[in-house]
């Protein structure tokens, strides 16, 4: 009796863990299918990986996303306010192994005070700024910088 539980307990665990992976590779596809400009980064990504890593793909979003912020990035690629509404979106949804990408690949990977780019947390819609301010409590605040100094 003890076994079958145990046996359905791993089972049940399995199953959830598949779902998430493949939540988050459905994140990445519809980013790319949905935001112009990650198309070649998602066929140079699969190209090397054999697969879709979402939290690796996501590193990429990441610094895409801020050049294009800081009107950096290529004129083709990605718009950080179309990144940042379909980011939110997908937040508000609520898709476990998509906001597990979402929050540890994109949110907590944004730039620091001091860092290129900070600035664009600002523009955050309210379910991704709730989910940044649990990662960061101490934004807005004046405090500590990213050396550790007082800002005081």
């Amino acid at each position: 009796m003890v076994a079958d539980e145990n046996e359905e307990r791993e089972e049940r665990k399995a199953d959830g863990a598949a779902e998430k992976a493949a939540a988050g590779v459905q994140l990445v596809e519809d980013l790319v299918a949905q935001v112009p400009g990650f198309e070649d980064a998602y066929e140079s990504h699969v190209c090397n990986e054999n697969t879709v890593l979402p939290h690796v793909f996501f590193w990429d979003v990441v610094q895409d996303t801020v050049r294009s912020y800081l009107a950096e990035g290529d004129v083709d690629g990605s718009d950080w306010r179309r990144v940042l509404a379909f980011l939110e979106e997908k937040t508000l949804r609520r898709v476990p192994g998509a906001i597990e990408v979402i929050v540890t690949s994109f949110l907590y990977d944004l730039p620091y005070q001091g860092e290129p780019g900070y600035g664009i947390e600002e523009h955050l819609g309210p379910t991704m700024k709730e989910r940044y301010l649990q990662l960061r409590p101490w934004y807005g605040a004046e405090g500590p910088d990213v050396t550790g100094k007082s800002a005081a």
